[in-house]
């Protein structure tokens, strides 16, 4: 049982040389948002004129589930999420969705885990697609490997900053972040 509360005034004198002593203190301002385009930066691009043009493709031989889309997210992280997530079972075999060259191989130390990145040329412009939480060691890929459409790139896995066995597929057209499945659909074999 609540007891019933109140507010009254005290009889007590008003103290107003302690309202004298306060300061003014300044507040930081808030942070303008960074935007997406700039929150991260592709590093080893190679000179695009050492790339064939290239159409995509599905990095599954099947449909798989999506889990977490592109876009600003509030859970598991509230933060911009720049790929698609998508749910396969553990080794789970994932294919390059283009031709192009390897420029990004093994563990990344951004929470991406085991992981590959490629850079593409697709209508004349710079694309780079990253896989990233795979199955550890599940590739053998090297810097400046060469890789063609449907090459095994590795296998699902849960490594780095993962909540479970899925891809994490990121692709950038000329280093923005763009939603991977509608463009692979839009530039597909």
């Amino acid at each position: 049982m609540f007891k019933e509360q109140t507010l009254s005034a005290s009889d007590a004198p008003l103290n107003l040389d302690a309202l004298a002593e306060v300061s003014a203190v300044e507040a930081a301002p808030i942070p303008t948002p960074v935007p997406a385009s700039q929150m991260y930066t592709e590093r080893g691009l190679i000179d695009l004129g050492r790339l064939a043009e290239t159409k995509l493709k599905y990095p599954f031989n099947q449909t798989m589930p999506l889990t977490d889309g592109f876009g600003y997210r509030t859970e598991p992280v509230a933060q911009f999420h720049d790929a698609q997530d998508i749910a396969a079972a553990n080794g789970t075999p994932i294919r390059s969705i283009g031709n192009g060259i390897v420029i990004e191989a093994g563990w990344a130390s951004d929470g991406c885990g085991f992981s590959l990145k490629i850079q593409h040329k697709v209508n004349g412009q710079s694309l780079t697609s990253r896989y990233c939480h795979m199955e550890s060691e599940s590739h053998s890929w090297k810097v400046g490997d060469p890789i063609k459409l449907g090459d095994q790139v590795g296998r699902v896995g849960n490594t780095g900053m993962s909540f479970g066995s899925h891809l994490h597929l990121a692709l950038r057209l000329n280093g923005e972040p763009i939603d991977p499945l509608p463009y692979i659909e839009s530039n597909s074999t």
